[in-house]
């Protein structure tokens, strides 16, 4: 059953960007030639412990990631 806009804008958690994640940022896009901005998602996700859902073809390829077309 898929969840509504509502529900799923209630089940999102925002997190602060912290040191630490931005400079897993910059060293993963540096490893994946990565936009800071996808490096940053993806780099968040990977603190957090959670996959990443993503349409974005630049991050297809990696670990923990859920490509969607």
């Amino acid at each position: 059953m898929a969840l509504t806009l509502m529900a799923q804008l209630q089940a999102t958690e925002v997190v602060p960007l912290t040191e630490s994640i931005a400079y897993l940022a910059a060293d993963v896009s540096l490893r994946h030639g990565l936009a800071m901005a996808d490096a940053i998602v993806y780099a968040t996700a990977q603190d957090h412990q959670v996959e990443v859902v993503a349409g974005d073809a630049d991050l297809k390829d990696l670990p923990g990631v859920a490509y969607v077309r």
